[in-house]
């Protein structure tokens, strides 16, 4: 293994694998269907993660992709990856707010077994706002991420929230409140600036006594484009100290994981930069 001999904060750098039919994969841009194997571990995930801790790297984002694409949730692989991690794991497994009861006690059981084990509730996924009352009742807050996507700095939310809140100038108030009580999605006040307004998101996880996110943006990922999330990790640290974030995409070299960090990233997600030290 030939390690560069520029200093990486690895220390605050979050090791990032994605998941897919059990095998490693090297995501660009959130086009899913062409992912291959991690090169460098022929795709075998368990052993990625003992590649990045030999580098210094303690702490990890697992995405598991099949769960998020509605494919059944990778809870065995999920453990043993788990089980080869002695600092922060957070898992992307994407959490709708409309799991069965099975999968609410596998995600519970992945809880229970490692203490420093972290589920993200994303944007992307999320049914409603309320999906992170619904996580909150199965494991505690401490150990709930929100996850606030973006692609090319726009939020990105779930299809169904769009169809319940997004066409705000065809519908009222009153009817607004109404298509959430019959989809069962009620949003305080009967907000629709969820589908464009991260701050309502933040506002709600903070209510919900959340204090730790992940900031994303899908088009940056894989691609070493430089990052584009500083300013908003920059404008939510200022206005909400205590909260942790861990932000990335786009991250080339350690220039870029710096400056991201100075802006108020705790800690870094990178993939590709750090699979070409490997």
């Amino acid at each position: 293994m030939t390690v560069s001999s520029a200093e990486w904060p690895f220390r605050q750098i979050a090791g990032v694998i994605d998941l897919a039919g059990g095998k490693a994969v090297h995501a660009i841009a959130g086009e899913r269907a062409g992912y291959q194997p991690v090169q460098s571990c022929g795709g075998d995930p368990v052993t990625l993660v003992r590649q990045y801790r030999e580098l210094g790297v303690r702490a990890f984002y697992i995405a598991d992709l099949d769960a998020i694409g509605g494919q059944g949730l990778q809870a065995t692989l999920l453990d043993e990856m788990a089980a080869e991690i002695d600092g922060d794991v957070l898992i992307d497994l994407g959490w709708s707010g409309a799991e069965s009861e099975p999968v609410v006690q596998a995600i519970s059981a992945l809880v229970d077994s490692h203490p420093y084990l972290g589920i993200i509730a994303a944007t992307e996924t999320a049914n409603s706002p309320t999906a992170l009352d619904r996580l909150a009742e199965c494991i505690a807050g401490a150990r709930i991420w929100l996850g606030l996507d973006f692609r090319e700095g726009q939020l990105v939310v779930s299809q169904n929230l769009k169809d319940h809140w997004l066409d705000r100038n065809t519908q009222s108030a009153d009817a607004l409140d109404a298509a959430a009580v019959d989809g069962g999605d009620r949003i305080p006040g009967g907000d629709a600036g969820f589908c464009t307004n991260s701050m309502h998101w933040i506002d709600h996880a903070i209510a919900l006594e959340i204090r730790r996110m992940v900031i994303l943006d899908i088009a940056t990922v894989g691609k070493q484009m430089g990052t584009v999330t500083g300013e908003v990790c920059c404008k939510i640290k200022q206005a909400n100290p205590n909260l942790s974030i861990w932000s990335g995409g786009g991250i080339r070299n350690v220039a870029d994981a710096n400056q991201l960090i100075q802006q108020g990233c705790d800690r870094c997600l990178i993939a590709t930069a750090l699979q070409g030290l490997l």
